[in-house]
């Protein structure tokens, strides 16, 4: 008997917000905007890497704390997809689901490496 393995890999388009990145735009013009986005993306990154460790380490409070602030850098540079889905985890979280965790941590996890890589989709 022979058997079948399938590798799953998903990936989600990680939509960004146009007119968020237009407005900025038009507040700072375009040397200040780009200089803002590299800053911007480089604490995503930092957040993202805390927040791995901290799930790792199973430091819910720290996790939580640092959930909301990713959420609000992707709302600022309009990481629609990447912002949702960090609510979502904050939902989990405060339910006490640590299946539906698991599962929205890694989905938030895969967005925000996709983001990091500027793998965006606007609209």
């Amino acid at each position: 008997m022979t058997s079948l393995v399938t590798y799953l890999c998903p990936r989600e388009r990680i939509w960004l917000d146009p007119s968020r990145i237009g407005l900025l735009y038009a507040e700072l013009g375009g040397a200040e905007v780009q200089a803002l986005l590299d800053r911007a993306m480089q604490e995503l990154g930092g957040v993202h890497d805390d927040l791995r460790a901290q799930y790792a380490a199973r430091d819910l409070e720290g996790f939580a704390r640092n959930l909301r602030r990713l959420r609000r850098i992707a709302e600022h540079l309009g990481l629609t997809t990447v912002a949702r889905i960090a609510g979502d985890v904050c939902v989990c979280l405060d339910r006490g689901d640590p299946t539906a965790l698991s599962a929205t941590w890694s989905r938030l996890s895969r967005s925000a490496e996709q983001a990091q890589l500027g793998n965006w989709n606007s609209g």
